[in-house]
C-alpha cells in the first residue's frame, strides 16, 4: 500500500494549496520576528542609528526564512513521496535526513548572519555575534522540522509495509499448514478403509452370516469417521464411546483373540479434547503388529496417566519369517504424530519395551488449543 499526495498531505495536517501555502509564510513570519526581537523590541524601534532601510532589510530577511521555511516543508514532502514510491530502505532514509540537515543548516546560517550584518551595520555590534548563533540554533531546529515530520511519515509507512507482509506471511503459512493437515486426514479415510476391507474379505470365507453383521458394524463406524474426519479436535469422552464400538468391532473379527481393558472415569472435563481416531489407530496398530491367538490373547489397556491419555499393549510382534507378519507402512502412527505437531504443542510419547509397546496421547484443553482459521 502507497500514500497518494492527498493521504500524505491528510498526515501531515497542511492543504497543498496556495491559500495552505499563504496561511503558512505569514504565521511563520510573524513567529520568527517575535522569536528574533523578543531581546530588542524597543532598541530597534527607537535607536537612531537603525535606519528605516535595514528595517525593511530585516523584514526581507525574515520574509525569505518564511518562505524558505514553506518551500523546505513541500519540498521534503515531495522527496518523502518519492522514497514511498520506489521503496523504503534504510540507506535512502539516511540519505534524505543527511541532505536535509546539510541543506537547512547552510540556509539559516545564511538567514542569520544577513540578519546580524544589519544589526552590526546599525551599532549593535555587541550583541550581532550572541543574537547571530542564537538565531543560527533556533532556525536549524525550527528549519528542520519538516524533515522530522517527513521521516516520521516515512518510517510509519515502513512500519505498516512491515506488518502488513508478516500478516501475508502468517495468511500463507496458516494455509500451508491447513493443506498440510487436510492431508493428512485424507490419509485416514483409506488408512481405515483398506485394513477393514481385508478384514471383511477374512470374514466372508469363514462365515458369511457373521460378514453380513460385521458390514453393519462397519458402516456405523465409517459413518462417524466421515463425520468426525474434517474436526480438528473432538471430545474425549465421545472418543471413548467410539472407541468401544471399535473394540466390540474387532472382537467380532477376532473372536478370544483380544482382551480390551478400558478404564472408567478416563475424561475429566467437557472441555478435553484429543484429535479424531487418535485411539482409534492406536487400537488398529496394535492388533496388525503383534500375534494374538485363542490360545495367547493379546492384551490392549487403555488408561489415563496425567494429562494423556494411554493405549498399551504386550509387545509380541511376529518374526519376519511369518506369513502372518506385515510390512507396516508407518502412516497411522506418523499420521497421528504430524497432526499433533501442526495443531499443538504436544506430541505423542512413545514407550517401548521388551514386553510392552505404549502410546500416550496429549489431552488438550479448549484454552491451551488454538484451531487454525
Amino acid at each position: 500500500m502507497k500514500l497518494t499526495k492527498k493521504k500524505i498531505m491528510a498526515l501531515i495536517g497542511l492543504p497543498f494549496s496556495i491559500l495552505g501555502v499563504s496561511r503558512i509564510s505569514v504565521t511563520t513570519f510573524f513567529f520568527f520576528y517575535i522569536i528574533v526581537y523578543f531581546r530588542f523590541p524597543m532598541s530597534i524601534l527607537v535607536q537612531d542609528p537603525f535606519s528605516e532601510t535595514s528595517m525593511y532589510l530585516v523584514f526581507l530577511y525574515l520574509i525569505l526564512f518564511s518562505g524558505y521555511f514553506t518551500g523546505s516543508n513541500m519540498a521534503c514532502d515531495y522527496v518523502a513521496k518519492r522514497i514511498l514510491d520506489k521503496g523504503i530502505t534504510n540507506v535512502r532514509i539516511y540519505i534524505f535526513c543527511l541532505i536535509s540537515l546539510a541543506f537547512n543548516t547552510v540556509c539559516s546560517a545564511f538567514l542569520s548572519y544577513g540578519i546580524c550584518d544589519i544589526q552590526e551595520m546599525n551599532g549593535l555590534q555587541n550583541s550581532a555575534v550572541e543574537l547571530f548563533y542564537i538565531q543560527l540554533v533556533m532556525f536549524i531546529l525550527i528549519s528542520n522540522v519538516s524533515m522530522v515530520r517527513s521521516c516520521g511519515i516515512i518510517l510509519k509507512q515502513k512500519n505498516d509495509e512491515n506488518l502488513e507482509m508478516a500478516q501475508q506471511l502468517k495468511g500463507e503459512s496458516e494455509k500451508a499448514m491447513k493443506a498440510q493437515l487436510n492431508m493428512l486426514k485424507l490419509q485416514l479415510d483409506p488408512h481405515f478403509m483398506f485394513n477393514s476391507l481385508g478384514t471383511l474379505s477374512g470374514i466372508i470365507e469363514e462365515d458369511p452370516r457373521k460378514a453380513s453383521e460385521f458390514t453393519v458394524r462397519l458402516a456405523h463406524i465409517y459413518k462417524y469417521i466421515v463425520a468426525h474426519i474434517s474436526d480438528d479436535t473432538v471430545s474425549l469422552n465421545e472418543s471413548l464411546r467410539f472407541i468401544r464400538d471399535y473394540c466390540h468391532h474387532i472382537e467380532m473379527r477376532y473372536t478370544g483373540n483380544f482382551v480390551f481393558t478400558i478404564d472408567a472415569g478416563i475424561c475429566h472435563s467437557d472441555d478435553e479434547k484429543i484429535l479424531p481416531l487418535s485411539l482409534q489407530l492406536l487400537v488398529e496398530n496394535a492388533v496388525k503388529h503383534n500375534q494374538h491367538s485363542e490360545e495367547h490373547p493379546l492384551a490392549i489397556h487403555i488408561y489415563r496417566d496425567g494429562d494423556y491419555v494411554c493405549v498399551a499393549n504386550a509387545f509380541v510382534p511376529y518374526p519376519e519369517e511369518s506369513p502372518s507378519a506385515f510390512s507396516s507402512s508407518g502412516i497411522g502412527i506418523k499420521n497421528l504424530f504430524d497432526r499433533y505437531k501442526l495443531l499443538t504443542a504436544f506430541v505423542p510419547i512413545v514407550l517401548q519395551s521388551e514386553k510392552t509397546y505404549m502410546v500416550k496421547v496429549p489431552i488438550i484443553m479448549m484454552r491451551q488449543h488454538q484451531v487454525l482459521p
